[in-house]
């Protein structure tokens, strides 16, 4: 199965950093996030990737020519104002039934293929990947009146920290105005309208 990583956006929350290069070619450790990410991927058997770029995408296509890691590399690129969403959708035809899809900026120690098994044996036209983090402040909840009604200090949530095996029939269930969406909006619809369809899968990750 091919892996998506999706490397177009902006990254504007880092500011400056990525003024110059993209979010992905960011350093840590003197070692890119996109290197990191294929070495570790590289070392679980995938050699096969498809790379969605936008904001200065030739900078990640320089830097894939550049790599030590004898690795299979396709490009999609739905300019830089497309949202998650419409960057998987424009990609589609550059994987087969499933597709392995991370962020460009995301890293675990996730066991793949296990992941990847777990959704081909289900319904699920998606499996999302979710972690445990503490949220470091106190949640509440109040009625029209202002009465609390639930307080929880720092409790611990689930969160899709950007990790799915998406099947490739599901984006045919996807309305046209959907796709369109800015940002990460469209993926959330997306995610819901499977959600109630029954077709969402979770796979829980408890690790780095």
């Amino acid at each position: 199965m091919k892996i998506l990583i999706m490397c177009g956006g902006r990254g504007a929350r880092l500011g400056r950093l990525t003024d110059q290069i993209p979010k992905p070619l960011i350093k840590l450790n003197n070692k890119t996030l996109l290197e990191t990410k294929l070495e570790a991927y590289f070392r679980q058997g995938f050699d096969q990737f498809v790379f969605c770029i936008g904001y200065k995408g030739e900078l990640i296509r320089e830097a894939i020519a550049q790599s030590p890691l004898k690795i299979q590399a396709a490009f999609s690129d739905a300019g830089e104002q497309a949202g998650i969403l419409e960057r998987l959708y424009q990609a589609r035809n550059l994987f087969d039934d499933h597709v392995l899809m991370t962020y460009g900026d995301t890293f675990t120690d996730l066991e793949l293929s296990r992941l990847v098994a777990k959704h081909q044996t289900s319904d699920n036209e998606a499996t999302i990947v979710v972690a445990p983090i503490r949220n470091p402040f106190g949640l509440v909840e109040f009625d029209q009146n202002e009465k609390v009604t639930y307080f929880k200090e720092k409790p611990i949530l689930n969160y899709y920290i950007g990790y799915a095996v998406i099947s490739k029939s599901a984006f045919d269930l996807v309305p046209c105005n959907v796709l369109a969406m800015p940002d990460g909006e469209g993926l959330i619809v997306f995610y819901e309208i499977l959600m109630q369809m029954g077709k969402l899968g979770a796979d829980y990750h408890s690790g780095l």
